[in-house]
């Protein structure tokens, strides 16, 4: 029986897979994508020098999430509004039914530049709770305008709103990205979490 758990215990060690999700819409141009791209494949790079097997799930959201492969991930454009929740429910589904936790390691992180649908906001919260409550870490970044002056850089409603309204924040990071610059320090705040050296 000892022997089964730490067999178990080595596998879990083992697996980890990052849930990728963004935002879509619009409003998300190339250097959002870029910031988006950058960040990804850093944490990649660091998670395969924790865990043996890392695996990377797409998905991409506007008013509705699908599961998509990398390269649609990165260039693929939509027009119309946000539906931030359709992204959640879908890694929700996604992690039950591929990634069970007592097997794998889970890192679901959501890029954005904070907007949705006013109507759409408490279910985004309670999701986020979900995904929180399954998952070693979940990490929002909010991507804001290149270039934006100092005055111009707070907070978008999706940030403030997770800082205010998550109830298991002691397992979610919410960082903002206005620069190239901010990729790195965004990735040590993020594993800095769980006491991580990057």
């Amino acid at each position: 029986l000892r022997f089964k758990t730490w067999e178990e215990d080595i596998r879990h060690e083992s697996n980890a897979v990052v849930i990728a999700m963004m935002d879509v819409s619009g409003s998300m141009g190339e250097f959002k994508k870029y910031i988006a791209r950058s960040f990804y494949f850093w944490m990649v790079r660091f998670l395969k020098t924790k865990y043996d097997n890392v695996k990377i799930v797409f998905i991409s959201h506007h008013t509705e999430a699908k599961e998509v492969n990398e390269e649609q991930f990165f260039t693929q454009g939509e027009s119309g509004g946000t539906v931030v929740s359709s992204a959640y429910k879908l890694a929700l589904e996604i992690i039950k039914e591929n990634f069970p936790t007592k097997d794998w390691n889970v890192y679901p992180f959501h890029f954005s530049d904070g907007d949705n649908y006013y109507s759409d906001n408490d279910e985004a919260v309670r999701l986020a709770d979900e995904l929180i409550k399954t998952c070693n870490l979940f990490g929002y970044g909010e991507i804001g305008e290149e270039g934006a002056s100092s005055y111009r850089r707070s907070s978008g409603a999706l940030l403030s709103l997770y800082k205010d309204h998550l109830k298991n924040k002691e397992r979610f990071i919410g960082v903002r990205i206005d620069d190239k610059e901010d990729v790195y320090p965004a990735l040590k705040e993020f594993f800095g979490k769980r006491g991580e050296k990057v």
